[in-house]
């Protein structure tokens, strides 16, 4: 019995040790690379990186934000951006190294007289860029995730809201030796040993993905007996992901809740929560069930950032997010602190190019309301009923993204 548990104590003293000389080797890359002005990539990210030439538009992001001003105040807006946004455009760019980019990237800004159909240009991928169409009032932001994950792309939407960039709106994932790889080990164990889950079915042609939106006052998300009532960020999760099961008609919900850390080093900056829930009719005791499962499972945001900062974890990934019924990203408000133009907002819709999930969110709170994107790639989710809440509206953005017969993606 004792040799047992040596044999235990040793392997695990092993695995401790190969992820604190993992976690060294992953520092010391990014502190020589910041020493030569660039940012790094690491683990799972560094495959996508580096397979940008092969489709140079297949993590395009793309918002589209509607304004309510006048004119001279809307110009006033162009003008402001414009420096500032361009001189980031270029550091950044300079900031990627040579492996991970192309040659060049499509120019950072335009402005237009009246609203059009933006088209990607076929040999010229995007970094960043953002299109103002004076007419409408309306602003596009078109972004590649590749490089902008949730720091980067916070820092990328607070050109337009914002005074100046603020670096401070996600805490840091600190490394604490043998607690970190404590929580990884932890973490890796709980993803393992989890029940088995029916995967939903995914549309075989990308033109059939729909895409919708939600802009929801926050006042229907206040409802709650107790005078101390959950956060708002448990509020919108849980209105989220009670309306995603009530529409897919399960009892039982696979979810991933991305976090995003501050770290101007890596562009591996997101990690997330994993859970599994169980249906509640009851919104409120819902929500409280919302809360208990995310501050029990918080631990899982800092372990999966390590890991895919460390390990080149494409294929567990990939296995992992096909499991996936619902992921939802939540952005708080505090990511856009002194926002200018919250008054003048009317909507702000979110989509992406390729949806590997059977429903995708994307939920920005705003100062007044929740404007809530969502990507349906399932025949499964109810649209009929979804069409039927409060708020809805499809999206103006489907026009952007056109497919051909074999179901791939035209660059114009």
């Amino acid at each position: 019995m004792s040799m047992v548990i040596f044999l235990v104590c040793f392997f695990l003293l092993s695995l401790i040790l190969f992820l604190m000389l993992l976690f060294l080797h992953r520092k010391i890359k990014e502190y020589s690379a910041s020493k030569e002005g660039y940012i790094s990539f690491g683990g799972d990210d560094m495959y996508q990186s580096r397979n940008i030439r092969l489709n140079i538009h297949d993590a395009i992001m793309i918002a589209r934000v509607t304004l309510k001003m006048d004119d001279e105040t809307f110009l006033d807006c162009t003008e402001r951006v414009k420096s500032p946004f361009i001189k980031w455009c270029k550091d950044l760019e300079n900031s990627i190294m040579p492996c991970h980019k192309p040659e060049a990237f499509d120019e950072y800004y335009e402005v237009w007289d009246e609203y059009q159909d933006y088209k990607l240009k076929q040999d010229l991928p995007v970094l960043a860029k953002m299109i103002f169409c004076k007419k409408e009032k309306v602003v596009l932001l078109i972004g590649n995730h590749i490089y902008l994950g949730g720091y980067f792309l916070a820092h990328f939407v607070q050109h337009l809201f914002c005074d100046k960039i603020y670096s401070d709106v996600f805490p840091k994932n600190k490394y604490i030796p043998l607690v970190s790889e404590g929580m990884m080990l932890f973490f890796i164990t709980g993803m393992i040993s989890r029940k088995k889950h029916i995967k939903l079915p995914l549309f075989n042609d990308d033109s059939k993905v729909g895409r919708f939106h939600l802009k929801l006052p926050k006042n229907i998300l206040s409802v709650h007996p107790n005078k101390k009532k959950p956060h708002l960020l448990y509020r919108v999760i849980a209105y989220h992901i009670h309306l995603v099961m009530r529409h897919l008609k399960k009892d039982r919900l696979r979810v991933t809740l991305p976090v995003s850390f501050s770290n101007r080093n890596s562009f591996n900056t997101v990690g997330a929560i994993f859970l599994d829930i169980d249906y509640d009719p009851d919104p409120v005791s819902f929500t409280d069930k919302i809360r208990r499962l995310i501050r029990a499972n918080g631990y899982q945001v800092s372990a999966s950032n390590n890991f895919q900062r460390i390990f080149p974890t494409r294929k567990l990934s990939t296995n992992a997010r096909n499991l996936v019924d619902l992921t939802l990203t939540v952005v708080p408000q505090k990511t856009l602190p002194n926002n200018l133009i919250d008054s003048e907002l009317d909507q702000f819709q979110f989509t992406m190019l390729n949806i590997r999930y059977p429903v995708y969110i994307m939920a920005f709170i705003f100062e007044d309301s929740v404007h809530s994107s969502f990507m349906i790639n399932t025949a499964e989710f109810d649209i009929e009923s979804f069409k039927k809440e409060r708020g809805f509206v499809n999206s103006s953005l489907p026009e952007i993204f056109k497919f051909n017969e074999k179901n791939r993606f035209i660059e114009q």
